[in-house]
């Protein structure tokens, strides 16, 4: 088969426009993760996890002394969350094993991961020694409980500890 004179035939194949054109997909895909992933970052967590730093830091002197002070206590703590209904319950016990009554105590309730569903609940004393409060928000998993006991006429807890709670699912 011959080709008339003139006539042109056109290759196949790998072409300029081909590799300019994978080449742009190429970083229009890369672009758009990118700009995805900053995006996400930016709005999810804005790095700043305690405003007051620091002032915390210049505290620091005061919460060692405060911890020596509660060592000197003994006082111990059990910390459970409870079913039907969802509830904390904390138990307090002296150096001796004796329940701990007359206290305002507070535990402050969240995930360890995030702060947005931190709640703070006062307890209500249900036996001697023996603290409780309903939980606004129930679910399994991991939950870090902060607890405080104040004594009546003190501002600065005389008690505080954390635990990290497990729930089955």
């Amino acid at each position: 088969m011959t080709m008339p004179v003139g006539a042109t035939q056109e290759a196949r194949g790998l072409r300029g426009r081909h590799v300019l054109g994978a080449m742009l997909a190429f970083f229009g895909v890369i672009v758009v993760a990118d700009a995805t992933m900053i995006y996400k970052a930016v709005t999810t967590f804005g790095g700043v996890d305690n405003v007051n730093a620091y002032r915390d830091g210049l505290a620091y002197n005061a919460r060692i002394a405060s911890a020596e002070r509660q060592a000197k206590l003994g006082w111990r703590d059990t910390v459970e969350i409870l079913a039907d209904p969802d509830r904390i319950r904390v138990s307090l016990t002296d150096a001796k094993g004796q329940p701990l009554s007359a206290l305002k105590v507070e535990a402050t309730l969240g995930r360890p991961a995030t702060v947005r569903s931190d709640a703070v609940l006062p307890l209500a004393e249900t036996a001697p020694g023996v603290f409780e409060a309903v939980l606004p928000e129930s679910g399994e998993g991991a939950w870090i409980a902060t607890v405080r006991a104040f004594q009546t006429d003190s501002e600065e807890p005389a008690y505080q500890n954390r635990r990290r709670l497990w729930v089955k699912p």
